[in-house]
């Protein structure tokens, strides 16, 4: 599933929405196939993870929250939910998003 959805970004496939490829671009998390493959498993992971997150917000019609995100805060606040090791990381890193922006 996260695969699939970053190979569709990443071929910039037009089942994505446009206004979601702006937020990747203000992110700066717009990367392309040669940019992805000088990245390292581990970071390679971490863009995935994020991306797929961000989509899973953007689905749930959560939009205004993703104006407020930040990329610095997305990475930190990624490594902060890695150290707690649970078994449900990309829920549990979705809901530390929606907790963090949400107030």
């Amino acid at each position: 599933m996260i695969d699939d959805l970053f190979n569709l970004i990443i071929n910039k496939s037009d089942t994505i929405p446009s206004e979601f490829y702006e937020l990747l671009n203000k992110l700066e998390l717009n990367y392309t196939k040669e940019m992805i493959k000088i990245y390292s498993i581990s970071n390679l992971q971490l863009v995935k993870d994020i991306i797929y997150t961000l989509y899973s917000i953007y689905e749930d019609n959560l939009k205004n929250l993703l104006f407020k995100v930040k990329r610095e805060e997305l990475i930190t606040l990624y490594n902060v939910c890695k150290s707690f090791e649970t078994d449900s990381f990309i829920p549990y890193y979705k809901k530390a998003i929606i907790n963090k922006y949400m107030s």
